[in-house]
């Protein structure tokens, strides 16, 4: 991450200076400058759920879907011993197609939605971290209709999402049409 050029600023704790002169920060933190004594350093997080360790299940909320192949999720939780434990910064995670499913989709679209709260494992050691939704146990534990917005439900054994919603529209609309009582 660049701080700032090298002019009148000294490096402080935890940045270094690159080869053009650069201030540079050697952790993940945040930085702190002190303008009297003309120095910027960098205050690393050092809480104990700010940075996830590979293998770590996380649950997050999908944000973007850029080109509708990469999905970028905010990482808003991780398993900590069984429990769920909320994180207190924010974190990004990206989900690469490669590790959407075990199946390629054509499209991110076809699996997930934006605002949607998945269960992932995290596959990189730094952040952006990388997620994967190819494992067992993995995937959408949340997601809304985007025709209606109402919550999507497990049907067929935990395999589809669907919205009660729409199926009973369509029903009476399928039953309207039978009968003849349907204009539109």
């Amino acid at each position: 991450m660049l701080l700032v050029l090298l002019r009148s600023i000294c490096r402080g704790e935890n940045v270094e200076v690159d080869a053009d002169g650069k201030l540079r920060a050697q952790v993940m933190g945040v930085v702190i400058r002190n303008d009297r004594e003309h120095v910027v350093s960098v205050k690393p997080i050092r809480s104990s759920n700010s940075l996830l360790k590979m293998n770590d299940i996380v649950y997050g909320k999908v944000v973007a879907m850029p080109n509708d192949r990469v999905v970028v999720v905010k990482i808003i939780g991780v398993e900590n011993n069984g429990s769920k434990v909320a994180l207190r910064d924010d974190v990004t995670g990206i989900v690469p197609p490669s590790q959407l499913l075990n199946g390629k989709p054509s499209s991110a679209s076809e699996v997930l939605g934006i605002g949607d709260i998945i269960r992932a494992r995290v596959i990189s050691r730094d952040p952006p971290y990388t997620l994967t939704l190819r494992d067992a146990q993995l995937g959408v534990v949340y997601a809304k209709c985007p025709r209606c917005g109402h919550p999507l439900r497990w049907k067929g054994g935990g395999e589809l999402l669907q919205c009660l919603i729409v199926v009973l529209w369509l029903g009476v609309r399928l039953a309207l049409l039978s009968t003849g009582l349907d204009q539109s």
